[in-house]
């Protein structure tokens, strides 16, 4: 097939529309300069915004991480002294400050829960369940991590005296996609099944342990159980 030659004319008509083009874009602009630039005023606004939002977002990451540092490295100081018993006190003081300044920052998220720990440790339930319960919305999309907190509150409500309320968040476990955990979790739901007179719920769970936990310690317990009732 014989390619068609392009013409000088040909060429000199396409530059003459094109500048038209140009000539029409520039025209427009003069004509609307306060809507063009306001359009391209809010484009670079949106871009600074963005790209400053990360830089800010970077910034403080790393303020919360040195800052989460020092309390960690003064936990450990006053856990190796002799006043040992400040420790829960002094720390915890420390956490709720900097959770408090650094929201949505990992190592915010962290210490809070970390705050939650050293009040569940400390005898002080209610503010420990509180912290925790704030700290599933910060790991909603960590299945391990989510475990960990609604097994805590589950063991907060059993300090308190609450079964049935320790029950619900035991049962979230138990039910989850992450197995960490899932093993106690059961366990302790049998327990309280027992507890509460209802023996089928309790050998249910025990057979799921045994089932999906064969090498669990609590597969080891739920043996013993077995061959202690019998």
């Amino acid at each position: 097939m014989v390619k068609k030659k392009i013409t000088r004319k040909e060429l000199l008509k396409e530059s003459d529309e094109f500048l038209t083009f140009s000539a029409r874009m520039l025209q427009w602009i003069l004509q609307n300069k306060d809507r063009f630039f306001w359009g391209a005023a809010a484009l670079i606004f949106v871009a600074a915004a963005v790209s400053g939002w990360m830089y800010y977002r970077n910034i403080r990451e790393k303020k919360a991480i040195e800052a989460f540092g020092k309390i960690m490295a003064t936990y450990r100081q006053v856990d190796e002294s002799a006043a040992s018993g400040e420790k829960p006190g002094k720390i915890k003081e420390m956490l709720a400050a900097f959770f408090k300044e650094y929201p949505g920052t990992g190592s915010g998220k962290m210490g809070r829960v970390l705050y939650a720990n050293l009040c569940f440790q400390g005898g002080d339930l209610e503010s420990a369940i509180t912290a925790y319960q704030d700290a599933l919305d910060d790991y909603k999309d960590h299945p391990l991590l989510r475990n960990v907190i609604l097994s805590s509150i589950g063991h907060a409500y059993l300090k308190k005296q609450q079964p049935d309320q320790a029950a619900k968040y035991f049962k979230q476990v138990a039910s989850g996609d992450a197995s960490l955990l899932k093993d106690e979790a059961l366990f302790i739901l049998a327990t309280l099944s027992g507890k509460a007179g209802n023996a089928e719920a309790r050998s249910e769970k025990f057979k799921q342990i045994l089932a999906d936990f064969p090498d669990s310690f609590y597969s080891t317990l739920v043996k013993e159980e077995i061959g202690g009732t019998k």
